[in-house]
């Protein structure tokens, strides 16, 4: 599937994909700008102005927002700046998993992660330098729990991870006192920060991954949960209501087996606590590491050979799904 893209580079651009398999259709790429934080956050958009009958696609960059009653800011400012227009006419790329599942409107909805698409290249085109160290395991620490930017779950976690008596490597925004790659120094250039960060993700067999949201009900697979699979770990996975069952059918084994994952269903104001509660097993190492290190691996090369893939047929999928519905 692949192998029949254009590489600049080396890497496979997610605006080919994007108007090959919408032709007829003139893209708009990375349309957010800045986010306006306030109670109702939003972004800010820079969204073209358009003859009412242009067939248009708008990518959206980055996550959007959702709000705990389901409201949708980006997709009401949008709709109200093309009010009179045939929205039917307008296609949205988004990162949110089942984004479509709260959204009744007439614009459509695509959901295709440019972000992991760009990183998983990125990561690959970089593997030597970082492969062969992985599997080159020092079990430094019992667990590692990585966090940028601060949310209220990331701290909450991290006090809780911090009152257990284990050796555990936790960061936490500002507070990060890894030299290689503090967050002060962050660029976001995630298969960089990966690569610095080596000796912490080989250090540990557990990570307890804070994803960036939580209290929405749909949010985003990021880095932070490939980079576990990436680095052989067993994930506690730490993010919106039903991350889970995603990260299951984007192709990766979770380690139902291992994991109580009973957690992913829990309402917000208990999930993260019980996520960690209900899987302390792990920070004790009361698990086969050696027995499971073939699932381990092959959830390593899925992202290598398998992941980029999955991401373009379920984006070729849903676009002949749309077509087929305007028949």
């Amino acid at each position: 599937m692949l192998k029949n893209y254009t590489k600049v580079n080396n890497i496979i651009q997610f605006n080919s994909v994007i108007s090959e398999g919408l032709g007829g259709y003139k893209l708009y790429p990375s349309i957010l700008t800045s986010m306006h934080d306030c109670k109702n956050t939003f972004w800010n958009m820079n969204l073209p102005n358009i003859h009412p009958n242009k067939k248009i696609i708008l990518h959206t960059q980055d996550h959007l927002n959702v709000h705990p009653n389901g409201y949708l800011p980006e997709l009401d400012i949008i709709e109200n700046f093309y009010e009179g227009f045939d929205l039917n006419n307008i296609i949205l790329i988004h990162w949110n998993h089942g984004l479509a599942k709260l959204y009744d409107g007439d614009i459509n909805l695509i959901e295709f992660p440019t972000h992991s698409f760009d990183f998983v290249q990125h990561l690959i085109n970089r593997k030597d330098e970082w492969l062969s160290l992985i599997d080159d395991r020092t079990n430094e620490y019992d667990l590692i729990c990585l966090n940028g930017k601060t949310r209220d779950h990331r701290i909450n976690v991290c006090n809780k991870l911090r009152g257990y008596n284990h050796n555990a490597k936790i960061t936490l925004g500002w507070d990060d006192s890894y030299e290689n790659a503090s967050y002060r120094d962050y660029d976001f250039d995630n298969a960089d920060n990966f690569i610095k960060l080596i000796d912490i993700y080989r250090g540990s067999n557990v990570n307890v991954v804070n994803e960036t949201l939580y209290d929405e009900c749909s949010g985003i697979i990021s880095e932070k949960t490939l980079d576990a699979f990436v680095a052989l770990q067993l994930p506690i996975i730490i993010g919106y209501r039903g991350i889970i069952s995603d990260i299951r059918n984007y192709g990766f084994d979770v380690f139902d087996d291992i994991i109580d994952h009973s957690y992913d269903d829990m309402p917000n104001e208990i999930r993260w606590e019980r996520a960690i509660e209900m899987n302390t097993h792990l920070f004790r190492g009361e698990f086969d590491y050696e027995g499971l290190l073939p699932r381990l691996k092959k959830n390593q090369e899925y992202i290598i050979d398998g992941y980029l893939d999955c991401i373009v047929n379920n984006f070729q999928f849903q676009v002949n799904d749309m077509f087929s519905g305007m028949n």
